[in-house]
């Protein structure tokens, strides 16, 4: 009998956490299966466009585009994986990125049993505490949503959270509590340093304010946490090593690029302008006269840096001028700034999701899967915050859950909170507040009611006071831009145009909506109206040649030739090709009225040398050599 109880509890352990993988499984068929029928399922906004074309030119053999990485390149050499070995379908990405989903909810349950494990008195069970957890895991709506959109969010979860997962492991390993094995055998300190490593270095090619913090703050942990028994050189350098593995080939690209030291990417300056610029509330706001997307807000962002010094920047040189912009601006006002971090911190704690990608808002919106009441981040965070102080008191795995905590914290207080920021660390919150469930059931089956009473007080007044308070409300104007994108490419102008104008009253100041909703006016042979929407997007960022191009294309339509021409000029110094195209046909077409033959058909070859099948430029030749 004493040899099957163990047994019987191992299967039953076994049964309850598959059982919660299935319904984790379902609840993703059916979400790829709704998302995969939505009219606009396979509809990329700008950024995960971005990322779908840049893996599809590696795997051709074209390259990086020139310069310094100015990506974060964790999510588009995964994709050239995805693509070389399973083909470039979305539905494919999908299902691999929703596997990935399945694996982290499998290190949440391993980390929720090394969790409870090191109880001092009275331990909960850890099969308890990581069933819970990963029940709470699997009602997240977040975690599945972002497996289907094309955004590198599901591996930089993953590997937070394996990374979490294997620092407890290595911690217990190393104060001789519990062995690591695979199997049975035992991992060495060096071998489970160095894995955490290149966990952090991973993470660090996709989300560089958390994980590069995690890369300085783990090593110091491991030191002093075992420098007296001095067994920490050991995992430290099998860390460094682990995290050379992956931060070095993008530091020396950047070096040979730049002539800078950039470990990742060279837009880390921009974000932290952003993040801390004067009346900013705490969330993402791209700054007056510069686009919101990413390609867009690197270009304007150096553009800028350029007209305020006076000189030429590369890319790099542009992210270190805004570092030390905002650096001047604090010490300016450090009240202000004060009160920020504030917001941000009670921010970081809100239900508040804030999506900075259009398409994640929309599919939330839309999908029938997501009028199912799954747990909100109110519930959770509320839960979290009282398991914490529950955990601090306790005296065990403190530090390295406050290590992680602490590293995610100031990765958002330094920059801005999104959902795509704060999401990462979710799932260390959800064992936090899983450590709280179970702590409470215990206290009640030890008829031990003051403790509870207090402890639910807390996380009361939390949830009141923090987490279910309305701080944000989403601007859905990006969403309708998104969309009306989807049926204007669909060839559906009337459908785009009433879409386009409600995103434009929606968001009036928006790039986008403005430029977009011009086009509807263009189509609709509504110049004069076109012509004034786009004037007031070029006064404010008359640096961006796709809208310059577009502005200065009705203005010739309204016979304001010489106005046109100075802007087609102005495009031609630039290195947007498809514009320039446009511009030559501007410039052409104003030449032959004015210069002649010559100076037109000048226009026109340089047009074609960009674009040599290009059909309007082919008969505008045809037809000015034919005239006499």
């Amino acid at each position: 009998m004493n040899i099957a109880k163990p047994h019987r509890k191992l299967n039953r352990s076994v049964i309850i956490f598959i059982l919660i993988m299935v319904v984790a499984l379902v609840i993703r068929v059916v979400y790829l299966t709704q998302l995969s029928a939505d009219e606009i399922g396979g509809e990329l906004s700008i950024d995960s466009e971005f990322y779908w074309n840049l893996a599809s030119d590696i795997l051709a053999g074209k390259g990086l585009p020139e310069g310094a990485l100015t990506f974060n390149p964790l999510y588009p050499f995964f994709l050239v994986v995805v693509f070389k070995f399973l083909g470039s379908s979305l539905l494919i990405t999908r299902i691999v990125q929703s596997f990935l989903g399945l694996l982290t909810i499998a290190f949440i349950y391993l980390a929720g049993r090394r969790l409870a494990e090191n109880f001092e008195k009275e331990k909960p069970s850890g099969m308890m505490l990581g069933v819970v957890a990963i029940s709470m895991a699997v009602l997240y709506p977040q975690f599945f949503l972002y497996e289907g959109m094309i955004l590198g969010t599901t591996l930089e979860i993953l590997l937070l959270t394996a990374s979490f997962t294997l620092g407890l492991a290595l911690d217990e390993d190393l104060h001789g509590e519990k062995a690591l094995r695979v199997g049975s055998k035992k991992v060495p300190p060096w071998l489970s340093g160095g894995i955490l490593g290149a966990f952090c270095g991973a993470g660090a090619l996709g989300r560089p304010n958390l994980f590069l913090l995690l890369l300085v703050a783990l090593p110091i942990w491991l030191f002093a946490r075992n420098r007296r028994k001095r067994i920490w050189l050991t995992p430290v350098l099998g860390f460094i090593v682990g995290a050379a593995l992956f931060l070095l080939p993008p530091t020396i690209y950047n070096a040979k690029k730049s002539g800078n030291f950039v470990p990742v990417t060279t837009h880390g300056g921009i974000n932290l302008y952003i993040g801390n610029i004067p009346g900013t509330y705490g969330v993402y706001q791209p700054p007056k006269n510069m686009r919101g997307e990413m390609r867009g807000l690197i270009e304007d962002a150096r553009f800028r840096a350029e007209e305020e010094t006076g000189r030429n920047m590369t890319d790099a040189e542009a992210s270190d001028y805004y570092v030390h912009k905002t650096l001047e601006n604090i010490k300016q006002n450090p009240t202000g700034w004060l009160i920020l971090l504030g917001r941000k911190l009670i921010l970081f704690w809100n239900k508040v999701e804030v999506h900075d990608m259009p398409e994640v808002l929309y599919f939330q919106d839309s999908l029938p899967l997501f009028k199912f009441p799954f747990l909100p981040f109110s519930v959770i965070s509320a839960l979290g915050i009282a398991g914490l102080i529950i955990l601090l008191r306790s005296g065990k795995n403190r530090s390295i859950v406050c290590l992680f905590l602490g590293t995610s914290y100031v990765s958002i207080l330094l920059f801005y909170l999104n959902s795509r920021y704060r999401i990462p660390i979710v799932p260390v919150v959800i064992l936090l507040a899983s450590y709280f469930i179970v702590w409470v059931s215990r206290e009640i089956s030890q008829k031990r009611f003051k403790n509870t009473t207090i402890m639910f007080a807390v996380a009361l007044a939390t949830f009141i006071l923090i987490s279910n308070r309305t701080m944000v409300k989403a601007n859905k104007g990006s969403v309708y831009t998104f969309l009306g994108t989807y049926y204007m490419n669909a060839g559906e102008e009337a459908k785009a145009a009433k879409i386009f104008a409600k995103a434009y009253h929606l968001d009036p100041n928006r790039d986008t909506s403005i430029i977009n909703y011009a086009r509807t006016m263009m189509l609709q042979k509504q110049f004069k109206k076109a012509a004034d929407i786009y004037a007031r997007a070029y006064a404010n960022n008359p640096r961006y040649p796709g809208l310059a191009i577009e502005y200065a294309y009705t203005l010739d339509k309204l016979g304001q030739h010489e106005t046109a021409k100075e802007i087609a000029l102005y495009v031609m110094s630039t290195d947007q090709q498809s514009e320039k195209v446009t511009a030559c046909k501007i410039l052409a077409t104003n030449a032959f009225f004015n210069q002649g033959k010559t100076e037109a058909i000048k226009w026109v070859n340089k047009g074609l040398e960009i674009s040599p099948e290009d059909p309007d430029l082919k008969l505008m030749l045809q037809a000015i050599q034919n005239m006499p």
